[in-house]
C-alpha cells in the first residue's frame, strides 16, 4: 500500500509567532522573520526615492538590466539568470514545472517550510531524509531517491536550523543526485558564509544539467519588503519556468533597488559582518548561561532550554517582558526550539538581558 498524496488543503505545522498586544505597551520588535534591522543603503534609498515619481511603469518583464548586474558581480551568464518575487515565488515556479500529484518531492528533514508548501500546491508528497545533528545527511537524501522521486530541494544554510553543510558534501550530493531529477540549491543566507563558498556552489552548477541555484536580496541586502530573488539555471529550463512565472513579478521599485544594492557592496558586507558578530556574541552569552544553541551560519539562532514548555515561556517572557518576537519551531521534532534573528546591538542586548531576568526569576 503506497502512502496517499499530500494535499495542499491538508493541515500543515507552521511556526507561530505572538500578535496580540504587548501588554507594558512597549515597543514590539519582530526578531521573528530573518529580516535585517537596518534600513536601507544609500545607494539603495536613492534609487527608491528617483523611482517614486515613475511607479505608475512596469518594470521591464525580463529584469535584463538587474540580470546583468547579476551576472556580473556574480560572474555568471545573465542569460542563466531569472529573477522573481522573492526566491520563494521561483522555488514555486519550479515546483510547478517539474512536480505532479502522486510524484515524490524529497527535502532534509528539517528543510524549509516552503519546501513542504510547494509540494503541497501541487498535490505532490513530501519526502523527508533524516538528519544527522539537525544538519542535512547526503546519504540520507540520496538513500531517498526513488522512481517517484521529481525534485530535491535542499536549504543550505538551512532554516529554521542554521546548518551548513559542507562544501564537499554539497559537490557529493551533485554528483550523485540523477541527471533527471532537478537539484535546487537555496543559498538564500549564502552571504552569512561567504562569497567563496557561494562562487563555488555557483561553480558547482555550471554545465550541469538538473542544478539550480537559489538565491535572495530579501536577507543579508535586507530588501525584504520588496520581494526580489534570482536563480541560476541550466539554460534549457528557463523557458518553462518563464512560462510559469508571473510575466511582471518584480516590480520597477524593486528591480531599481536591487541594482543599487549590488553598487553598495561595501555597506552590505559591513552589515553582514555586523550581523555575524552579533550573532557570535549572543550565541557565546546564550550558551554560558546554559541555552543550547545550534550553530548557526545564517543571521538567526536556533535556542532551546532543553524543555518544550520552559522554551515556549520563554517565549511569551521575551514578549510580555522586552516586547519582543521569536518565533517558535512546532515541526515535529523541533518542538523544544524557537528561532529569532540578530536584530541591532542594541536590541540583542535587550534579549539577553530579558532572558537573563527569565532564568533568574525561574
Amino acid at each position: 500500500m503506497t502512502d496517499a498524496p499530500q494535499s495542499y488543503l491538508d493541515p500543515i505545522v507552521v511556526r507561530g509567532r505572538i500578535t496580540r498586544e504587548q501588554p507594558k505597551g512597549l515597543p514590539v520588535v519582530n526578531l521573528g522573520f530573518n529580516e535585517l534591522p537596518y534600513g536601507p543603503t544609500p545607494k539603495v534609498a536613492v534609487a527608491l526615492e528617483a523611482m517614486m515619481p515613475r511607479v505608475y511603469a512596469y518594470g521591464t518583464p525580463y529584469c535584463d538590466a538587474l540580470r546583468d548586474a547579476l551576472g556580473q558581480a556574480n560572474g555568471l551568464d545573465p542569460e542563466t539568470i531569472i529573477c522573481g518575487n522573492g526566491s520563494e515565488e521561483l522555488l514555486d515556479v519550479i515546483a510547478r514545472n517539474f512536480a505532479r500529484a502522486g510524484d515524490e518531492i524529497l527535502i532534509s528533514a528539517f528543510g524549509y517550510i516552503q519546501f513542504e508548501m510547494c509540494a503541497r500546491r501541487q498535490s505532490a508528497t513530501i519526502v523527508k531524509a533524516p538528519e544527522a545533528d539537525f544538519t542535512t545527511d547526503v546519504d540520507a537524501l540520496l538513500g531517498a531517491i526513488t522512481e517517484r522521486t521529481k525534485l530535491l530541494f535542499l536549504a543550505n544554510p538551512n532554516n529554521p536550523t542554521g546548518t551548513l553543510l559542507p562544501l564537499s558534501e554539497v559537490e557529493r550530493l551533485v554528483d550523485h543526485v540523477p541527471p533527471h531529477i532537478p537539484l535546487v540549491l537555496d543559498l538564500a543566507y549564502g552571504e552569512f558564509v561567504d562569497d567563496a563558498y557561494c562562487d563555488a556552489v555557483h561553480t558547482l552548477a555550471r554545465n550541469r544539467v538538473n542544478v539550480i541555484v537559489t538565491r535572495t536580496f530579501s536577507k543579508a541586502y535586507g530588501l525584504a519588503g520588496l520581494r526580489v530573488g534570482w536563480a541560476h539555471v541550466p539554460k534549457d529550463m528557463l523557458p518553462g519556468l518563464y512560462a510559469a512565472r508571473g510575466m511582471g513579478s518584480v516590480n520597477a521599485v524593486a528591480q531599481a533597488a536591487a541594482e543599487a544594492a549590488l553598487q553598495d557592496m561595501a555597506v552590505v558586507n559591513m552589515r553582514v559582518a555586523e550581523t555575524i558578530s552579533e550573532r557570535e556574541r549572543v550565541a557565546g552569552v546564550l550558551t554560558q548561561r546554559g541555552l543550547r544553541i545550534l550553530p548557526s551560519r545564517t543571521n538567526f539562532l536556533m535556542v532551546t532550554t532543553g524543555d518544550a514548555a520552559q522554551t515556549e515561556a520563554l517565549v511569551v517572557h521575551l514578549f510580555e517582558d522586552a516586547g519582543l518576537v521569536v518565533t517558535r519551531t512546532r515541526e515535529a521534532g523541533l518542538e523544544d526550539w524557537m528561532r529569532f534573528s540578530m536584530g541591532t546591538p542594541e536590541q540583542n542586548d535587550l534579549l539577553l538581558a530579558s532572558v537573563a531576568r527569565f532564568l533568574e526569576e525561574g
